[in-house]
């Protein structure tokens, strides 16, 4: 099979979809193909403390610094339309055979008008016409508000890129999220974690592993946890909810565990959570190398982070702060390996929601939510039934797979 080259361009709201991107380019690379990331300058400092080559593109995202799609994303027409050129621009001098998005809103209609083949790495619950409502389970209270308020929203911002694609003579679109779906649409996750729509070209690939981040030295073996259990707390590389991370350290550091809190290179949580003899802070912690020592994850409910505990059998409590970290925690009480310490919230753009939930909540409340959680004896076999799951998946190979013939 002749050499191919691949543009890979994430949404840089979080690392972990640039990190999605850095596995299926070493995939890609180990198979002779060339493979190009294209990155805010906001993640490019990242790509450059670890050797990595890339181009700079706008992003939608750089209007707020949101770590979530919000109004600000898609209010302002000339900035769609600047992400969208620089895109084409970039399209017509690389030249690859196909263009790959990770969240990416605008590079499907770029590939379109620069007649490039597009293809999205995508969560299945993020996909148009889907049945389900994100932070919610079915029959939940609310459940009905929020899909009117999220539908709404993905509307308006379907709306608003329609109009500057119409130049280039592409239909509009009702629902922007028609944007994260491609000729291929690899799903990260898997069908009995969340149920995606039925649609063309769809496939489930498996949750995506990328152990290369620039971690600080932590020999793990030599953590002296003096008999206690270990508790991970990680929230993300896009928002600093330190104060919450204070709390729910000091909150585990009561229940007996040894902490380690994962900071995801926020400077917040590494200047507000101080380390001491039960409590060890990283910039970048091994998680892969912390989980097969790990009784229980706290997490914001990031999808990577979420399914490398659960590769690892460890129970996942969330505590999130966005709608799609909400449906996280609702599809880990589906399977019965997880927990979230707040109740569903309607979210209409403002992560206050979840912060105030968590505030009418005790911390003698978030302590039985979590003993119920580990103490459960039905969760180590869930957690073997469901890692048995994820062996099943070969994640970035079968992508490739698919991209190399396509």
């Amino acid at each position: 099979m002749r050499s191919k080259r691949f543009l890979l361009i994430p949404g840089n709201n979080s690392l972990s979809h640039v990190a999605k991107c850095l596995a299926l380019r070493q995939a890609l690379a180990g198979r002779g193909h060339e493979a190009l990331l294209a990155v805010s300058r906001k993640s490019a400092g990242f790509l450059e403390r670890l050797g990595v080559e890339y181009a700079v593109l706008p992003d939608l995202q750089e209007n707020d610094d949101a770590g979530l799609p919000t109004v600000e994303w898609f209010r302002d027409g000339s900035r769609i339309a600047a992400c969208i050129d620089a895109e084409i621009e970039l399209l017509k001098r690389f030249r690859p055979d196909r263009a790959v998005g990770v969240f990416r809103f605008t590079l499907k209609a770029s590939a379109q008008a620069a007649e490039v083949p597009f293809d999205s790495l995508a969560s299945g619950c993020l996909l148009p016409g889907g049945s389900e409502v994100l932070g919610f389970s079915d029959g939940e209270p609310g459940r009905a508000s929020q899909q009117i308020i999220l539908n709404g929203f993905y509307e308006y911002a379907g709306a608003k890129i329609s109009r500057e694609i119409a130049r280039f003579g592409i239909a509009p679109v009702r629902d922007a999220r028609s944007f994260l779906v491609g000729e291929n649409t690899l799903l990260w996750d898997f069908p009995q974690f969340s149920r995606a729509p039925e649609l063309p070209g769809v496939v489930h690939v498996g949750p995506v592993t990328w152990n290369h981040w620039p971690y600080d030295p932590l020999d793990v073996s030599a953590l002296k946890l003096n008999g206690s259990p270990l508790a991970i707390v990680a929230f993300g590389t896009c928002a600093a909810y330190a104060g919450v991370a204070g709390r729910i350290v000091r909150l585990l550091v009561g229940l007996g565990y040894h902490v380690v809190v994962a900071a995801g290179g926020q400077r917040a949580f590494l200047d507000s959570v101080p380390g001491s003899g039960r409590v060890t802070v990283c910039s970048f912690a091994p998680l892969h190398e912390l989980f097969p020592r790990a009784s229980l994850l706290v997490t914001h409910g990031g999808q990577m982070t979420v399914f490398e505990a659960l590769r690892h059998q460890v129970p996942v409590a969330v505590m999130p702060f966005q709608p799609e970290q909400a449906h996280n925690g609702v599809c880990l009480e589906r399977l019965g390996c997880g927990r979230r310490l707040i109740p569903s919230q309607c979210f209409q753009g403002n992560p206050a929601v979840y912060l105030d939930a968590l505030n009418r909540r005790s911390d003698a409340e978030l302590a039985a939510d979590i003993a119920g959680l580990t103490d459960d004896p039905a969760v180590p076999t869930r957690l073997a039934a469901v890692k048995a799951i994820m062996d099943g998946y070969r994640s970035v190979d079968a992508a490739a797979d698919r991209l190399e013939v396509a």
